[in-house]
């Protein structure tokens, strides 16, 4: 597992029983807003950055506009197969396929016609790539990619397939560090894929310390982040990496970020020609600057804007900031919010949230959640609506009330929510219904989950824009289970 495996992993956890009882122990707030998934793309486009001073224009907030999408809570309940009830593969082939071998066992299921539900049960953990499960072989160090095998899932078997992998190798001196090291990677259906060794023990160098993030929409070009030190010490860079070539480009050069002390999170615009760059300040603190590549510039986000040092922003889109402050407590823990988009080009702001109370689920399980641009208000008698930051419209949930347990999720691309009820009695998730709400099309499907309790589960999130998957396991953690939905 590398460190781009490990976050993708993580975006699939989410804490059960005991860790909620020690996160509540500690009651430790929300430190800053961070868009949970930031979309990335490539271009040309040229933006240019006007100088603003600490002066800022607040425009009028806007009315008030709300809109309605309806709740569909489907009658057929999921009934989720646990151990031994997973029918075996089918042994009919046709000519053309090669039979499978791989021992996971899968079957199907439809639920109220409006869900695809996959069941696949494994002896062992097999990642995935996309829509491809992967079983990967690494050399005793970690480094070397040994034997990488594939499997598409086609109705209830799992076909082998052969993708067209590549390696490229890394190699560039930064800072005085020499970072090498292999990127095997490949293209299906207009996306890449990769796969980084983790090499770990005495022998591990600061060389070791690199990783690649893909960028959405583009094959040929991924991001490489030069990592070093540690702790509160530490930092990384990004640089452009081309994996057909083995070129290396530093795009953020002559704009001053290099010079940035302890960065260590760069939010992109959408066409990527202006970047959010967070560094730490000492143990506590955190200080935010505004790079623009085309007019190479470096702002200091509270002197862009002239909010102070509390305020964070998250990209909206590409000349729009989301800007968010707010209250705490004596202990530090947030209270309200206030929110507003912000216009780079013009320095315009329009408050877009005002003082909102901040959803707390160990104290007081009501009020804003934020999602990037996208925010779920809950009222103290469950109504829910989701309002948009950039603009201020607010949809109301209509037939749907949150109760305690309830979370929502967003998709890559921030146009879904997933939404699960966790039931607090059982061990792991206990996910016990499931739905999606879909903000394009204005409506929200759930449905009821029977046998959860017969497995253990670990983790739930987005596999894809249109697929949402959950990892469980067996009690006596024998045999793993993934289950697909396609809604």
């Amino acid at each position: 597992m590398n460190i781009n495996d490990y976050r993708n992993a993580m975006d699939h956890i989410v804490p059960d029983n005991d860790l909620r009882k020690r996160i509540l122990c500690q009651k430790k707030p929300q430190n800053r807003y961070v868009p949970v998934r930031r979309i990335l793309a490539c271009t040309l486009t040229a933006v240019l950055l006007l100088t603003c001073g600490t002066c800022v224009a607040l425009a009028a907030s806007p009315k008030l506009r709300t809109a309605v999408l309806s709740f569909f809570h489907l009658k057929e309940r999921e009934h989720v197969p646990g151990q031994n009830d997973i029918p075996q593969n089918s042994t009919d082939q046709t000519e053309t396929e090669q039979p499978s071998v791989v021992s996971p066992d899968i079957s199907q299921a439809s639920i109220g016609d409006l869900v695809k539900a996959q069941y696949i049960e494994m002896d062992q953990y097999y990642g995935l790539s996309g829509s491809l499960l992967n079983q990967l072989t690494w050399s005793d160090d970690g480094r070397t990619l040994l034997d990488a095998k594939f499997w598409e899932l086609r109705d209830n078997d799992l076909i082998p397939v052969q993708p067209d992998m590549q390696t490229s190798k890394i190699d560039i001196t930064f800072r005085d560090i020499h970072y090498q090291g292999s990127l095997y990677w490949f293209i299906r259906n207009g996306e890449l894929y990769f796969f980084q060794g983790t090499p770990y023990g005495v022998d591990t160098h600061p060389e070791d310390e690199w990783y690649v993030e893909t960028i959405p929409g583009h094959t040929d070009v991924v991001l490489l982040k030069l990592a070093q030190g540690s702790q509160i010490e530490y930092t990384e860079y990004p640089m452009l990496y081309y994996p057909g070539t083995g070129r290396t480009e530093d795009f953020l050069a002559g704009t001053d970020a290099e010079q940035l002390e302890h960065a260590y999170d760069y939010s992109w615009s959408k066409d990527m020609r202006r970047v959010l760059i967070s560094c730490s300040v000492g143990t506590d603190g955190l200080q935010e600057w505004l790079c623009d590549l085309d007019a190479a510039t470096l702002t200091r986000l509270d002197e862009l804007t002239g909010m102070g040092e509390n305020v964070s922003a998250g990209f909206a889109d590409n000349d729009t900031l989301i800007l968010t402050t707010h209250t705490v407590s004596k202990d530090e823990t947030w209270m309200t919010v206030t929110c507003y988009a912000y216009d780079i080009p013009t320095g315009q702001t329009i408050k877009t949230l005002d003082e909102t109370h901040f959803y707390r689920w160990w104290d007081e399980p009501y009020g804003a959640q934020l999602f990037g641009t996208r925010c779920v208000l809950i009222d103290q008698d469950g109504q829910v609506r989701l309002a948009d930051l950039k603009t201020g419209t607010q949809t109301v949930i209509e037939g749907f009330r949150y109760q305690a347990g309830d979370n929502f999720m967003p998709s890559p691309s921030g146009n879904k929510l997933l939404y699960y009820a966790s039931d607090s009695g059982t061990d792991g998730l206990g996910i016990t219904q499931l739905g999606v709400a879909d903000l394009d099309k204005g409506t929200f499907i759930a449905f009821d989950r029977d046998g959860y309790e017969n497995l253990y589960e670990e983790g739930i999130g987005w596999s894809s824009d249109s697929t949402v998957s959950i990892r469980a396991r067996s009690s006596d953690r024998e045999t793993q289970y993934l289950i697909l939905y396609t809604f």
